[in-house]
Order: structure tokens, then C-alpha cells, then sequence
């Protein structure tokens, strides 16, 4: 699948809350704990791949870019769920790879519909943010764009208040 998302810092959550239940069901609350590995050393990776532990599950992720658009992220997803975390983890450090960071964060869910969602996270160490995001097909990223865009309209959000940097790339930046 195509993730194409937009990033939002917030400074009022409560508001945004209110705006974004007239426009879709909160379905879940969740604590995500992500650990990511690379293979690169010494500065920030061009590529990791992510395991995110939610409840008793762990979610392997891995994204490649393919553009940004007014704001708008297009990221090819590989996503697969391990249950053997030990031994994944056991693998993938023989192939080289080390753990880089964590992050975690605390998610409310709202969904537009079964491949549109908006998301409401408090990123320990950065705060709050609004997240839409569209699953889409590679044919359907133009789309998937337009309709994210219409929802940011619909929140009151600018283009010019998308946050460009990824959670990780942020955190970093605070620490080194």
C-alpha cells in the first residue's frame, strides 16, 4: 500500500478533537512503542526499518519515499506483523542492522472511512500532532492527495503549518 499523510503540529488538542469528531468515529486509543534499526552508523539514516509494539503484537515497517506534494507525503508501506519478536530481532542484528531510537507515542484514531483516517498523537518529547493519512493505491496517490487537502480545509489547517519532518528526524534533532 501507498501511505500519503500530511503532519500537523498542535498546540490545542482539545480543539482539534472537537473538529475532527464532526468528521470521523474515534476507534481506538493506543499506546505505539516504536524501536527502529539501520545498518547505517554515525548520522541520520536515509533508510531503518521500524518494529512497533502495540498491546502484545509486533508490526515490522518499512517505508520508501515517492514524493512530497503540498505538504502531502506519497511513502510506498511494507508492513507484517512477527511473532517471534526475539528472534527476528536475533536475525536482523546478524545482518548488521543496530538499534538506532525509540519513540514513543500515545494515538487517538478517528476513522473517515476503511483506508482514510485522522490521527490525534502526543509524541513523547515533541507533543502534540494531527495526522491524516490515506491508504491508497499507486494510481490513486493524486487522489488520496486531494482528499487530505480537503480535510485539512475542513479543520481550519494551512498548507504552511505542515510539519515536513518525520518524528524520528525531529527527535534526533533534539538530541544530537
Amino acid at each position: 500500500m501507498i501511505e500519503v499523510e500530511a503532519k500537523i503540529k498542535i498546540v490545542e488538542p482539545s480543539v482539534q478533537r472537537k473538529k475532527i469528531s464532526s468528521l470521523a468515529k474515534l476507534i481506538s486509543k493506543e499506546r505505539k512503542i516504536d524501536d527502529y534499526y539501520t545498518l547505517e552508523k554515525g548520522h541520520y539514516p536515509k533508510k531503518s526499518l521500524r518494529i512497533r509494539k502495540i498491546k502484545n503484537q509486533y508490526q515490522v515497517n518499512f517505508k520508501e519515499k515517492i514524493s512530497y506534494i503540498k505538504g502531502v507525503h506519497a511513502k510506498n508501506e511494507t508492513e507484517f506483523v512477527i511473532a517471534q519478536i526475539d528472534d527476528f530481532i536475533w536475525l536482523i542484528k546478524e545482518l548488521g542492522f543496530r538499534k538506532w531510537f525509540t519513540k514513543n507515542k500515545y494515538s487517538e484514531v478517528y476513522q473517515i472511512n476503511k483506508n482514510f483516517h485522522i490521527e490525534l498523537n502526543n509524541v513523547q518529547n515533541l507533543g502534540w500532532f494531527l495526522e491524516i493519512e490515506y491508504l491508497a493505491k499507486r494510481n490513486e496517490i493524486k487522489k488520496a492527495r486531494h482528499e487530505i487537502l480537503k480535510i485539512m480545509n475542513k479543520l481550519g489547517i494551512k498548507e504552511n503549518q505542515i510539519e515536513k519532518s518525520g518524528y524520528t528526524k525531529m527527535l534526533w534533532k533534539k538530541t544530537h
